[in-house]
């Protein structure tokens, strides 16, 4: 079994087409792959293999329960939450803030009437489907919370539970550099950096590299929408050859937009387009990635 992390500092430079788009392809050269969602802000790899998913697993975390009968209004909890999930209305009542609050347990070390006690709530689900011979887990969290990395280092470990059972794992990171990415990263055999030919492509192509440095991993780019007008082809290019990386390119490509606006494949409803020939040739160099 190899891992494959599909990321990339920018969002909507096309991680998530690709990483289905690979899946489909590895699956059709008869590999068993798992397919993972993390980024659990906003999933969307489902969509594509047009499947209705299961929740698998609630994700937890911890908020403290009060005990009012016990609670003298003393302020010491207050005073030790670092993010102001706590409030104090002066000989009234304690005010709880779930939005805010990170799970320390500050309050309930600090309390000294042990007027605060440690519950949970659910702040997101892993979920699972299969379509055909790729097998799909999905990371998401619940609307409203904000404990991103939390949802995806559950549905990461959930999905490294089996994943001996497959020949190729592919993670479709979220974009950015945070702690969920880099713990996706870090778990990866080979990582696919996905970027485009703009002004933010560029910039944040440099941050992301930041992270690739860190984690010490193999690592090829992908320049996704080749050809777009008035692109910075010259600093991307003379960038990507300082960093001394592998390079594909998919060209900016009708019917790999026409495919994602209807939620298809494009190597399965479009296989002989400029798109799908160049995401073909990144799966045969994939392929060859396995245990």
């Amino acid at each position: 079994m190899k891992i494959i992390a599909v990321g990339g500092g920018k969002g909507g430079t096309g991680k998530t087409v690709l990483a289905v788009n690979l899946a489909y392809g590895l699956a059709e050269k008869g590999r068993r792959v798992l397919l993972v969602d993390l980024d659990v802000d906003n999933p969307c790899t489902y969509t594509f293999l047009d499947v209705k998913l299961r929740i698998i697993r609630e994700v937890y975390t911890y908020k403290p329960k009060i005990l009012e009968e016990k609670c003298t209004l003393c302020g010491e909890c207050v005073k030790y939450c670092p993010v102001h999930a706590l409030v104090l209305l002066p000989g009234r009542k304690l005010l709880f803030f779930p939005t805010l609050c990170e799970s320390c347990l500050n309050c309930m070390v600090v309390c000294p009437e042990k007027a605060i006690l440690e519950d949970k709530i659910v702040i997101g689900w892993v979920k699972r489907e299969s379509m055909d011979s790729i097998d799909l887990i999905v990371g998401e969290i619940k609307p409203g919370e904000r404990k991103t990395d939390e949802v995806i280092s559950e549905t990461l470990n959930y999905a490294l539970e089996s994943a001996d059972n497959y020949d190729l794992v592919i993670l479709d990171v979220p974009p950015g550099t945070g702690r969920g990415v880099y713990e996706a990263l870090k778990q990866a055999d080979l990582i696919v950096a996905v970027t485009e030919p703009t002004r933010l492509g560029l910039n944040d192509l440099r941050k992301f590299y930041k992270l690739l440095n860190m984690v010490k991993k193999e690592s090829v780019i992908v320049i996704n929408k080749y050809g777009l007008k008035k692109g910075v082809y010259g600093e991307l290019e003379a960038l990507i050859e300082k960093f001394k990386i592998g390079v594909f390119k998919v060209p900016y490509d009708k019917h790999l937009v026409e495919a994602y606006i209807s939620g298809k494949i494009v190597l399965k409803v479009f296989p002989e387009s400029p798109s799908a020939r160049a995401i073909k040739e990144i799966v045969n160099k994939l392929a060859t990635v396995q245990a």
